[in-house]
């Protein structure tokens, strides 16, 4: 079978379950960080708060909690603690964007394009069907799936797990601390 001509149809499947497994570390850390930051003494275990939500619903409160903390964690100066929420923000909108990425592969069907008998391509199409606001035009959510497209998004999702754990280890190194404080708004 010529490669220049066929898709290894194998490999793509392999690749998108390699990018859902990864992307349950990342969500699973974020988790960790929110129990951290609750409960840094582990008064209950196993921790029951940030086990429902919806992954968004996850990341945005730890979100909030993170920068509640750092808003009140009285060892940081004041440039410390507007880089370190600026970074953690940046992180968390990053963190979104692969959400939505791993959404769509895990909520969409998947096509093969056959020529000749050989798989050439993947279509990936999301059964949701948007509107336009201003033209009214439907839009479809459809793509051409590769090996090459989901290792890049691995890539992104490895470059956002180092600085997501440093943030993880930074609070193991400053806690315990005041979580009453924040557990509040939960």
């Amino acid at each position: 079978m010529d490669s220049s001509t066929s898709t290894d149809v194998d490999k793509i499947y392999q690749r998108i379950g390699e990018f859902v497994i990864c992307y349950q570390w990342l969500e699973n850390k974020f988790r960790q960080l929110g129990w951290l930051i609750l409960d840094p003494v582990r008064t209950q275990w196993p921790p029951r708060l940030l086990r429902s939500e919806s992954n968004k619903e996850l990341i945005d409160k730890v979100e909030d909690i993170y920068l509640n903390l750092i808003d009140t964690l009285d060892r940081l100066d004041v440039k410390d603690r507007e880089d370190l929420k600026r970074d953690f923000t940046a992180l968390v909108a990053d963190c979104h964007l692969l959400r939505q990425y791993r959404n769509n592969l895990l909520h969409s069907a998947f096509f093969e394009l056959k020529a000749g008998g050989d798989v050439v391509g993947i279509l990936r199409s999301n059964p949701k069907v948007k509107i336009d606001q201003s033209s009214g035009e439907l839009l479809f959510d459809q793509e051409q799936v590769t090996e090459q497209a989901i290792l890049k998004q691995l890539h992104k999702l490895g470059e956002l797990a180092f600085p997501l754990g440093q943030h993880y280890l930074q609070l193991l190194r400053w806690s315990p601390f005041d979580s009453l404080r924040i557990s509040k708004n939960l």
